[in-house]
């Protein structure tokens, strides 16, 4: 039998859980997780996107980020808006505390994302055409 730990998911995930740690505890200073940091990104590219929008940038399920979105208004750091021509269709803003925090939230994941960019090096590219090909595969069994 082989040993599942050198398998391609078990080393995925193994390194998942560490970084999803390390990032978990890294938002906890800023006092939002590591997801509810993704809505945030999303709207600091987009700010007004809808839900199905930041969802699909995400990848976050529309159940999960509704309730994302219910703390982060609680917080006072996005505000939801009704759009005029599709009373059914919800735009997300950031307020002038969700944007300072984004901001903050930002610089924090782009001062890792570069150590992590200087230790890896020049296998930086292939290490993310890899995960490509990795992810490409789930979704081309998918369609069987």
């Amino acid at each position: 039998m082989q040993d599942f730990t050198t398998f391609v998911c078990y080393s995925l995930k193994a390194t998942m859980k560490k970084v999803e740690k390390h990032i978990g505890q890294e938002m906890d200073k800023y006092g939002v997780s590591m997801a509810q940091s993704f809505v945030l990104f999303s709207l600091l590219e987009n700010d007004g996107a809808t839900l199905s929008e930041i969802g699909a940038l995400a990848h976050i399920e529309n159940s999960s980020l509704t309730t994302m979105v219910d703390k982060l208004e609680k917080e006072g750091l996005v505000e939801r808006s009704l759009f005029p021509q599709d009373r059914r269709v919800i735009r997300l803003f950031l307020t002038d505390a969700g944007r300072a925090r984004a901001l903050e939230v930002l610089a924090a994941g782009t001062a890792l994302n570069q150590q992590f960019c200087n230790n890896l090096g020049d296998l930086q590219p292939g290490l993310l055409e890899g995960l490509k090909i990795v992810a490409q595969t789930i979704d081309d069994l998918n369609k069987i």
